[in-house]
């Protein structure tokens, strides 16, 4: 890394030096780093194009004052700091470095970038230059590996995990069945706890199974065969088959479907498997009753539906796409690591927000596809 630029100045009616400022100036223009430079008290004396387009604001709002505006904390308060401690020392911590920090654009989104820090000699008023890359969609990419890799062992485990208890399992809920018939045929006057007993093994059995089907979908590799589908029509399948259920729990449902749709190359049931699982998640965070509202959007590349309910809201605790993980009493917190599987296996993205006045927002997006193919 290059520690110091060499001086561009030049008598003024040089050609030479009207040569290197044109040079300079196409450099900064085409640059897809953004480039910033700051006097020795911090303020900004140079904003390029790339700097404008990442930050979100036109260099006539940032030129002239402090730099820490474009940064996330702690970077904000610690800069001035570390300008004046380099000033008085001479001594570098981040000049000839290439960091990863956390800067903030106009709009108060905080995003990672990589950071290049010279000194330089640009004329009396500039004495450093960043050199700065958005990488939000390298620390993105990175994660999404880093879950997979992590869902991929997890399920392995569960898949050896449900090996060797699904045929124990099995075998006690055939001879409980079996007992729950003797039962009912005896002539013999028993105690009503004994019946009781029978039916709670039952439904524990019928759990426990419910569970290794999800541990089995869990370490399973979902392979999708996409065909063309409207999907507004499978929400409204959907919500046709749950509506009664949710309206006897006094949740109303709303819809915001498109009439006119272009058709989605998915897989129609993976992708009603997941619009079950974020409604019946929906119907859970409203116990009380609420408002169940979907909604669906699309542009040229991606198809969008969202789920929006009234409810409770998202622990702050609770990370509701990591496995086991869950609020709900009686939830084996599978459900949404299984339904995250499946659209990442569409090439999509699934995602929660929590609006200001209260509940949840679910988004699923769905990259579009022109040509029929399998994946």
């Amino acid at each position: 890394m290059v520690e110091r630029l060499p001086s561009f100045e030049m008598p003024a009616d040089s050609e030479e030096a009207h040569t290197r400022a044109d040079w300079f100036a196409q450099l900064l223009a085409k640059t897809r780093d953004a480039v910033i430079c700051i006097g020795s008290r911090g303020n900004v004396v140079l904003f390029n194009q790339a700097a404008e387009q990442m930050f979100g604001y036109a260099a006539s709002d940032v030129l002239g004052k402090s730099v820490n505006m474009l940064m996330a904390e702690p970077y904000a308060t610690e800069h001035d700091d570390y300008i004046e401690r380099y000033e008085r020392t001479n001594e570098p911590r981040a000049i000839g470095q290439i960091r990863s920090v956390a800067a903030r654009r106009a709009s108060g989104e905080v995003f990672p970038v990589e950071l290049s820090v010279t000194e330089v000699e640009l004329g009396e008023t500039a004495r450093y230059g960043a050199f700065i890359r958005d990488i939000s969609e390298k620390v993105r990419m990175q994660e999404r590996l880093l879950e997979r890799e992590r869902l991929a062992a997890i399920g392995t485990t569960a898949a050896s995990f449900a090996h060797e208890i699904g045929n124990p399992l099995n075998s006690m809920y055939m001879h409980a069945q079996l007992l729950e018939r003797r039962l009912a045929k005896t002539e013999l006057e028993l105690d009503p706890k004994v019946h009781a007993s029978v039916s709670a093994l039952l439904g524990e059995t019928r759990r426990l199974s419910q569970l290794l089907d999800e541990f089995r979908a869990l370490a399973r590799r979902h392979r999708i065969s996409v065909t063309p589908t409207d999907i507004a029509g499978l929400v409204r399948d959907v919500l046709a088959t749950e509506t009664p259920s949710l309206n006897a729990r006094g949740i109303t449902v709303e819809r915001d479907l498109p009439d006119h749709l272009r058709t989605s190359l998915i897989d129609a049931e993976k992708i009603r498997q997941v619009l079950l699982n974020l409604i019946k998640n929906a119907a859970d965070a409203m116990p009380g009753g609420g408002k169940l509202r979907l909604v669906i959007s699309e542009t040229k590349e991606r198809l969008r539906v969202e789920v929006h309910d009234t409810g409770l809201g998202i622990p702050e605790d609770i990370d509701p796409f990591e496995p086991f993980v869950t609020s709900k009493p009686m939830g084996t917190g599978l459900g949404l690591p299984v339904a995250l599987q499946i659209v990442q296996a569409h090439g999509g993205l699934l995602r929660y927000e929590e609006p200001e006045g209260g509940g949840t927002v679910f988004i699923l997006e769905l990259p579009r596809r022109d040509q029929f193919t399998r994946i």
